[in-house]
């Protein structure tokens, strides 16, 4: 079970058109847009996740951006290289176990925060010269 979040240029396609037409790099602004959006998502997990030791706390992270041919995204939540007890105490903490009940922090996340999210990648388009 992965405790990360995907967020992905996807519904964007009229800003990424207006900045090719703009003279821009499609690419750069793609990049900074996921970025300022996957600080917004890390800020909203951070105030969420349960602070017993700081130690998940501390291995929430923005990976990325990345792009695969004209696809750009980035990964938000747990490090790719935190060591597998923290991961699984991330998975238990997230979804809970049959002993201990959820204390979620991603998925409340995204639910609150995707709005601030978009409105922080849309600021980027706005400066890249986007109305």
């Amino acid at each position: 079970m992965v405790v990360r979040a995907k967020i992905t240029t996807k519904g964007f396609e009229e800003y990424l058109e207006k900045i090719a037409q703009a003279g821009q790099n499609v690419d750069r602004v793609a990049d900074e847009m996921l970025a300022a959006g996957g600080e917004v998502l890390l800020d909203g997990m951070k105030r969420r996740v349960p602070k017993d030791t700081h130690n998940l706390e501390s291995h929430l992270t923005v990976d990325g951006p990345h792009q695969d041919g004209n696809f750009h995204y980035i990964l938000v939540g747990i490090s790719k290289s935190t060591d597998a007890d923290t991961a699984r105490y991330g998975n238990a903490q997230e979804y809970g176990t049959s002993s201990m009940p959820a204390q979620p922090y991603i998925r409340p996340t995204l639910d609150a925060d995707k709005g601030k999210a978009r409105k922080a990648m849309l600021e980027v388009a706005k400066r890249a010269g986007l109305p």
